[in-house]
């Protein structure tokens, strides 16, 4: 199974890419808190969480993520990172339903921070 899931993974980020997303970092950690990745998208730094579950019936997996966490990344990124000046900040998800070996299904959650009523 981590073997799908890395081919599930590397599907997310030729998405974004495909989409005209810049990836600037794979897997880029600070502490113990990692995002998967961070990109431009236009003029926007994007901190992107990848979540991967298996076809299980119940659908995509859960999108629960920790705010307080994501903010702390981008904190810690943009002042390791002074060169990315002034710019807006956006956390996204892309969640991954494993179909078969080489099949999954993908929704792209632009500002999943953001509340949805």
């Amino acid at each position: 199974m981590e073997a799908i899931k890395d081919k599930a993974m590397a599907a997310a980020g030729t998405f974004l890419e495909r989409k005209g997303f810049e990836i600037l970092e794979r897997g880029w950690a600070h502490g113990d808190a990692s995002v998967d990745y961070i990109a431009r998208d236009e003029g926007d730094l994007v901190f992107v969480t990848c979540l991967v579950g298996e076809n299980n019936g119940t659908g995509f997996p859960k999108e629960e993520i920790d705010r307080k966490a994501n903010e702390r990344l981008a904190i810690a990124y943009l002042a390791e990172h002074p060169e990315s000046g002034d710019c807006t900040v956006r956390f996204d998800t892309v969640s991954l339903v494993i179909v078969s070996d080489s099949r999954a299904l993908l929704r792209h959650h632009r500002n999943a921070l953001c509340a949805v009523e």
